[in-house]
């Protein structure tokens, strides 16, 4: 998967036959960003060593903000007469998906420069591309799974859940099996709930520093075991993929990785058991990893138009992301190798001295 060649392709055309155009250059732009305050305690500490002793600047913060490329691919089309010049421009494999979010983006730009003579202006227009990065090819696609099981106490528990599920799916769902060997107590309720990690990172010459991971814990979903159930029997747990269209509420993003930011997601499972006088029972919380994804579109045209009296149109097709399978479908069940990209370690390779900060949860 990762030596697959991915290339954007699309159609530059020309509606104003009465100029005679040279040549057009294409250029391919991605970047990434960060805009975010970050604790002094997240920086090596040779950095502020005299300063974290002072309990005044002990919650002080630095702001980072700062942007770096992520590719450059040009390419010259020659125009000799013709209504029309289609191109494909070839990808890194590298390549992170667009993403935005509050602290953090990556985008890409697909900029045109004309170019018609001497004593011809040059024109120049842009489109905004979006790549997608996708671990599923279709919903026929056969997804591997992940078992877990475990013993705490006297609560024994397994569970079988996907490696990835597609947002398009709509839900979540978990196989669980439990037993209860101590008396008077039983399950009360299940709770599933799927939970995003935003873990920022930035680098300094000591390395690569990464910030308290921000979990966002979307509603659980509650399920309640039928009468007289044995512990043998199978309970499908199902929670719904948190979407809305409303901007004021927050929905789910998919799996993301790229030079300041990593979003993950796992599914929070929480076992409640009755009440018992003079017992004192917590409940049992187990946490499964899954990668959360989307699949392919439909590749569409979009056309964008120079604001000049040239009125040229690049056409521009949706990209497919590295390590994406365009090739899934139909009715026989696809294997599908769903490893991280190897380009994972690039962005993540810290110094073993730095200790993982804690968390910020929200709801």
């Amino acid at each position: 998967m990762s030596q697959m060649r991915t290339k954007l392709m699309g159609k530059v055309v020309f509606q104003d036959r009465k100029i005679k155009w040279n040549r057009v250059n294409l250029q391919f732009i991605g970047k990434a960003g960060i805009d975010i305050d970050a604790p002094r305690s997240a920086f090596p500490r040779e950095n502020y060593l005299s300063e974290l002793d002072d309990p005044v600047n002990a919650n002080a913060t630095t702001k980072i903000q700062t942007t770096v490329p992520i590719c450059e691919v040009e390419k010259e089309l020659i125009f000799s007469g013709e209504e029309s010049i289609e191109f494909g421009l070839h990808l890194p494999s590298h390549l992170p998906a667009s993403c935005r979010t509050k602290n953090a983006f990556v985008e890409y730009t697909l900029v045109a420069n004309f170019t018609a003579g001497t004593f011809f202006k040059k024109y120049r227009t842009h489109q905004i591309v979006t790549v997608h990065r996708h671990y599923l090819p279709s919903p026929s696609a056969m997804i591997p799974t992940m078992d877990f099981s475990g013993v705490k106490e006297w609560f024994e528990w397994s569970a079988e859940l996907p490696k990835a599920t597609a947002i398009e799916s709509g839900e979540v769902v978990i196989a669980f099996r439990c037993s209860v060997e101590k008396e008077r107590v039983e399950v009360d309720r299940i709770e599933l709930a799927i939970e995003e990690i935003e873990t920022y990172r930035f680098c300094t010459k000591q390395g690569v520093h990464s910030l308290p991971p921000i979990i966002t814990r979307f509603p659980p979903a509650t399920y309640h075991l039928p009468s007289f159930s044995s512990s043998s029997e199978t309970h499908f747990i199902r929670a719904p993929m948190p979407l809305s269209k409303n901007p004021k509420v927050r929905s789910i993003h998919t799996h993301q990785f790229d030079p300041f930011l990593e979003i993950s997601h796992r599914c929070r499972l929480t076992v409640h058991f009755n009440k018992v006088p003079a017992l004192t029972i917590e409940p049992v919380v187990l946490e499964f990893p899954i990668i959360i994804t989307d699949y392919p579109s439909v590749v569409s045209d979009s056309a964008l138009s120079l604001a000049s009296s040239a009125h040229s149109v690049i056409s521009t097709e949706t990209i497919n992301q590295p390590n994406t399978i365009t090739n899934g479908g139909g009715d026989d069940a696809v294997p599908v190798d769903l490893d991280l990209p190897e380009y994972t370690p690039r962005y993540e390779e810290a110094s073993s001295s730095n200790a993982s900060p804690p968390p910020i949860v929200t709801n």
